[in-house]
């Protein structure tokens, strides 16, 4: 005659351990049988049990490893319910096999979730995130950085200027990107962005040089705005940056872009573009122009355009 526990269901057997804080060998084959199979069930229990239960704790740890983990994640129509609480029942210490998931899974819906997970438990991760930088795969640093990027805070001792020249363009953008938070790297940041050979880095250059455009950064903004092979909104986005400049040396290539030739007429203006009134709004936020910017404002102001001349009335005046 089998004993009388082994007629227990599982759950009943699984909750009067808990409730002992004592089990048997039977208790961990029926945690064992509810882990392969009934996983929501498991986890329904454990979601209750008292916080300093041994045996619910150790249930927590037998039922999911990073095989199960894994099968949770990947699968093609997860119990988003189960998969959710397990997440957020992963503590900072057990958090190793959320990073290799990261690194590993093919999956953005399921990199998405881990990202999530991860992103709470980062202020407790840094030094590891940090050490995971020495791995070789790009979309594994690239990653880290990512995830770096949800702290306050880096480790002592930490720059992601050590990976500003990373071979991958995935892996500087994120690099530069978190530079472009530190007052003493930001300038190098924005700079090393509008020389990338990524578009995406280069954008994300523009449009931090737009908020704050550091002198170091204003003949690499002036080659863009120049550059007739760059898309109408780069250079419109350099104009921009070169208008929120203190430097003088901004004033010579907005005049260049907003005026047609020299010679018998210096402030003839060029043709209407999105350039052009950018341009033209930059130079009129000047304080003081120059007298060949003050004679193309004024031949602006009297155009009959009305995209011309607004643009320049849109000048901010005293800077």
């Amino acid at each position: 005659m089998e004993p009388p526990q082994r007629m227990l269901a599982p759950e009943r057997l699984i909750m009067m351990a808990i409730e002992l804080d004592h089990a048997p060998e039977l208790v961990w084959e029926a945690i064992d049988e509810l882990a392969v199979g009934r996983l929501k069930a498991l986890m329904e229990i454990l979601r209750v049990a008292p916080p300093r239960s041994w045996v619910a704790g150790d249930a927590w740890h037998r039922a999911i490893d990073g095989d199960r983990l894994r099968e949770l994640l990947d699968a093609e129509d997860p119990d988003l319910e189960t998969l959710e609480h397990v997440l957020a029942g992963i503590e900072p210490s057990e958090a190793g096999v959320l990073l290799d998931l990261l690194t590993e899974s093919d999956s953005l819906a399921t990199r998405r979730r881990l990202f999530a997970r991860l992103s709470e438990l980062a202020p407790h991760l840094g030094n590891h995130i940090v050490r995971r930088l020495r791995d070789t795969r790009w979309y594994a640093r690239r990653n880290m950085l990512a995830l770096l990027g949800e702290l306050d805070r880096w480790p002592p001792k930490w720059s992601p200027a050590e990976l500003s020249d990373d071979p991958h363009p995935a892996v500087r953008r994120e690099a530069l990107k978190l530079m472009l938070r530190l007052p003493e790297h930001r300038a190098r940041a924005v700079c090393g962005l509008l020389q990338d050979t990524d578009r995406r880095a280069v954008s994300l250059g523009l449009a931090a040089a737009t908020e704050d455009c550091a002198p170091e950064a204003v003949d690499l903004l002036a080659a863009i705005g120049r550059d007739e092979s760059s898309s109408d909104e780069s250079r419109v986005m350099a104009v921009r940056a070169l208008g929120q400049s203190s430097d003088e040396r901004a004033l010579a290539p907005l005049l260049e872009l907003a005026r047609r030739g020299s010679g018998l007429a210096p402030n003839r203006l060029a043709e209407k573009s999105p350039v052009l009134l950018a341009a033209l709004h930059a130079l009129a936020s000047f304080a003081d122009p120059p007298p060949a910017a003050r004679k193309l404002l004024a031949r602006a102001a009297a155009s009959s355009d009305e995209d011309i001349r607004e643009a320049v009335g849109r000048g901010d005046g005293a800077r």
